[in-house]
């Protein structure tokens, strides 16, 4: 029995049901991947061009001696600032231009908070300047001028010259690890260099300090030793002080 042919016309019906479902899967991909497409375009501007997650609060934590209005005008930060594209470094750099920061650490927190945490400086001592004073916090930094002398706070005494940013820093750190007590105490602290530092007390006594070397130790025998009647003191070794 011979088979009837299939007609031109019976294949091509044929082909044509295969590819319309295929057409329609390729459209519905391009579809997608469009829309897949505008999201993410869209997402990004509302991240990072839009003021939807912009900059609208400022925390402020730390301050004490400078005010929370200083260090918003110090960090110029424009409102509605996306926070992706906040440049947190130049932030921080600016609020540490403020002469009583030492030290700023700013953060964003989504949807539309920076936090700006500073660290005050802290006066340990002060240096003469002509007819007034600079206050030093305990790195040796010289940040604000004042017109007389605090009487809470020894005079350092150091010399001029390539070696006074070194003595000058480590008669600092001998003053920071004073209490604000014994601090009080000291009428003046003064080095030749980094390895002599001497403390002379408002009562006339004094105290060979030696290099800033084991400084908390030489700071916590001190007060004991103050209560003994005699004149001079060594705590050059913390571990073997004397006086006389």
């Amino acid at each position: 029995m011979t088979q009837a042919p299939t007609s031109v016309r019976d294949r091509t019906a044929g082909d044509d049901n295969g590819e319309q479902p295929r057409h329609r899967s390729r459209l519905i991909l391009v579809l997608v991947a469009v829309l897949v497409l505008l999201l993410a375009m869209a997402a990004t501007w509302v991240v990072a061009f839009s003021s939807v997650l912009g900059a609208r609060t400022i925390t402020i934590r730390g301050v004490h001696a400078v005010s929370a209005a200083q260090v918003r005008a110090a960090a110029k930060i424009v409102p509605g600032t996306p926070l992706v594209r906040l440049d947190t470094a130049a932030v921080q750099r600016r609020v540490e231009g403020i002469a009583e920061i030492g030290a700023a650490q700013v953060s964003t927190s989504f949807p539309s908070t920076v936090v700006i945490v500073v660290t005050e400086r802290v006066a340990v001592g002060v240096v003469r300047s002509g007819s007034h004073y600079e206050l030093v916090d305990k790195t040796g930094d010289q940040y604000r001028q004042a017109d007389s002398r605090p009487k809470q706070l020894p005079l350092f005494v150091v010399p001029n010259g390539t070696d006074a940013r070194t003595t000058g820093g480590a008669v600092a750190r001998v003053a920071a690890t004073l209490t604000g007590a014994l601090r009080a105490e000291v009428a003046s602290i003064q080095a030749l260099d980094s390895q002599a530092i001497t403390l002379l007390l408002t009562d006339g006594r004094v105290v060979r300090w030696g290099s800033a070397a084991r400084s908390a130790d030489k700071a916590r025998i001190l007060p004991a030793l103050l209560r003994l009647p005699d004149q001079q003191f060594d705590v050059t070794d913390p571990q073997r002080p004397f006086s006389r």
